[in-house]
């Protein structure tokens, strides 16, 4: 088991572990027994890594040690908190004061990340996102605000409720797990549940309340509310690689994998942005064929012109 301890730590340090992958290292770090392991990997670790490293190595030791004994999601926290934490005092978001100290997360293009919140929440971060979220919860309501989309496995507490701001829609929930696609630039805002309960509110105003196998949504213009049902492997697929575009523009879809593969992609006319498209993409196929099949449904050519992608008919 060390040498897949070793595997799975390495990932986490790189911010690429999957949901499963995440799961499986923090019960091997839960279980009893353990430690001797734990820390024997770890010495090796630090061995290996650069000179410049070695503040955050003499750190990690004792913290990851402390956690098979103490609690993992402690540990876990602490040392996101002091890798990645950006602090500000006093913090506004969306016109809200906050209390206390905010910390904010983010991730680039072709980026993913996962965050461990102070309640013990996990999120998942897509690429090119943002979640802020206080230090601390205070003890009426959790309230955290995302800029993009995130996979949320909320941690169940009784009458305190965890509320999601994403623009002019937030979603609040007890204890479940969803995903939310809400990037400004695009003309949706989705809310798809794997598991639980959860109610939309756009504005000021309940749009649904969604239950397992249940999505939401909402069109940033005009204003319109969808429910429909959805499947569950569709929840979040993008963590699995599942690029699921249901009634999407190539406008928005392009925008997306811009988003996914970090590069740059050009729509030869307003016309063609505006086409609509039902479509399953694999990330792991890369941007080449995601635009191939593109231009299959919506009768184009793709072209490459100093490494910008150009769709035209």
């Amino acid at each position: 088991m060390n040498q897949r301890f070793k595997h799975l730590f390495r990932k986490y340090l790189d911010n690429s572990c999957s949901r499963e992958e995440f799961n499986e290292l923090f019960a091997y770090m839960e279980q009893e027994g353990n430690q001797d392991s734990m820390e024997a990997v770890l010495k090796s670790l630090t061995q290996e890594q650069e000179p410049e490293r070695s503040v955050r190595r003499k750190w990690l030791l004792p913290a990851i040690a402390a956690a098979a004994s103490i609690m993992v999601v402690v540990a876990a926290f602490s040392w996101w908190q002091t890798q990645n934490s950006n602090p500000a005092k006093g913090l506004v978001m969306n016109g809200i004061e906050q209390s206390g100290t905010v910390l904010s997360k983010s991730t680039e293009k072709s980026e993913y990340k996962y965050i461990l919140l102070p309640d013990s929440t996990q999120v998942w971060l897509n690429a090119d996102s943002k979640l802020d979220f206080p230090e601390l919860f205070d003890s009426k309501k959790r309230v955290v605000y995302l800029t993009g989309e995130a996979y949320f496995d909320v941690r169940h507490a009784d009458k305190i409720p965890f509320i999601i701001h994403t623009g002019k829609v937030s979603t609040e929930v007890l204890g479940t797990a969803f995903n939310i696609k809400a990037y400004p630039d695009m003309e949706k805002i989705t809310v798809s549940v794997k598991r639980g309960k959860v109610k939309v509110n756009y504005v000021d105003r309940e749009v649904a309340v969604l239950t397992k196998g249940k999505e939401v949504v909402i069109a940033q213009q005009s204003q319109q509310v969808k429910e429909k049902p959805v499947k569950e492997e569709q929840t979040a697929g993008w963590q699995e690689g599942n690029l699921v575009y249901d009634d999407y523009s190539v406008g928005d879809i392009l925008a997306d994998l811009e988003r996914v593969y970090n590069v740059k992609i050009q729509v030869g006319s307003s016309e063609l942005k505006a086409i609509r498209v039902t479509t399953n993409l694999k990330r792991q196929y890369g941007v080449e064929n995601a635009l191939e099949i593109l231009g299959r449904l919506t009768g184009t050519e793709i072209a490459i012109d100093n490494g910008i992608y150009i769709m035209k008919k």
